[in-house]
C-alpha cells in the first residue's frame, strides 16, 4: 500500500513537472534584444581576450630580451640590474601585473638600449715586456 502511494506520488509530480514544461518556453518580443546583447558582449570578451594575448606575448618577448642581455648592456647598470629585471617581470606575471612590468621595461631598458650607440670595442691588452 505504502508502494502504491509513492509511486502515484511521483507520477503525479513527473506529470506535473511534464505540464508546465510549456509554460516555462514562452516566447517574447526581447529575445532578439537578448540575443543582440549576448553578441555584443561576446564580441567585446573576444577583444579583450585578444588584447591579453597580444600583452602577454608582448611580456615573453620582453623577458627573453631581458635574459638574452648582458649585464654591461643595461643602460646606467648597477651590476645587478639584469637580475633586478628579471625579478621585477616574473614578479609582475605572479601578481597579474606583467603587462605593466612588460611596458616599464620596454620604455626604460630596450627603447633605451636602441638609441644608446655602440660601445667602442674593447683595447688588446699591452704586450708584456719581458726580458
Amino acid at each position: 500500500m505504502r508502494l502504491t502511494r509513492h509511486i502515484a506520488a511521483l507520477s503525479g509530480g513527473l506529470l506535473g513537472a511534464l505540464t508546465a514544461a510549456p509554460a516555462l518556453a514562452q516566447t517574447t518580443s526581447d529575445d532578439a534584444a537578448g540575443a543582440a546583447v549576448g553578441m555584443f558582449l561576446l564580441v567585446c570578451w573576444g577583444l579583450l581576450a585578444l588584447i591579453g594575448l597580444a600583452l602577454f606575448i608582448f611580456w615573453v618577448v620582453m623577458l627573453i630580451d631581458c635574459i638574452k642581455r648582458d649585464e654591461a648592456d643595461f643602460p646606467g647598470s648597477t651590476g645587478s640590474s639584469k637580475t633586478l629585471w628579471l625579478a621585477i617581470l616574473i614578479i609582475g606575471w605572479l601578481i597579474g601585473f606583467y603587462w605593466l612590468a612588460a611596458v616599464i621595461y620596454y620604455f626604460m631598458i630596450k627603447k633605451k638600449a636602441k638609441s644608446m650607440p655602440p660601445k667602442a670595442p674593447e683595447a688588446p691588452p699591452p704586450p708584456s715586456e719581458s726580458s
